[in-house]
């Protein structure tokens, strides 16, 4: 499974805020998030993203392709905090890879046969 780190910072948002930026597009019966921020994909970074998303194979029963997200209070050169994040390969993504391509492993090993349940080593022994 391809690697990627992708970064991305979330502002807090006041009503304030919002006026500024949208002026008088500005909708106060809109419920404007709290946070607003922006995830950075580097150019070369967005290849790896996408083959982790396309290649992989979903988990749990929503089917999912999970994403480790970490984030960090820091604060700007203006004094503002801001939650500083990171999205990686999530560990129980990059174990199913693993598993599959140990899979991949055991039927190169056999030569592709199957082996059935109540006799696990079949003729691989004889």
């Amino acid at each position: 499974m391809t690697d990627f780190a992708v970064s991305g910072a979330l502002f807090g948002q006041t009503p304030e805020d919002f006026k500024r930026r949208f002026k008088d597009k500005y909708d106060p019966s809109k419920n404007y998030p709290s946070f607003d921020g922006v995830i950075n994909i580097p150019a070369d970074t967005a290849y790896a993203l996408a083959e982790y998303i396309m290649n992989g194979k979903p988990l749990g029963d929503r089917q999912e392709i999970p994403i480790a997200v970490s984030g960090w209070k820091r604060q700007s050169a203006s004094g503002k905090s801001y939650l500083s994040l990171s999205l990686k390969p999530h560990y129980k993504y990059e174990a199913n890879a693993n598993a599959d391509k140990a899979a991949e492993s055991l039927a190169e090993a056999t030569g592709g046969k199957v082996v059935e349940a109540d006799d696990p080593f079949g003729d691989l022994l004889s």
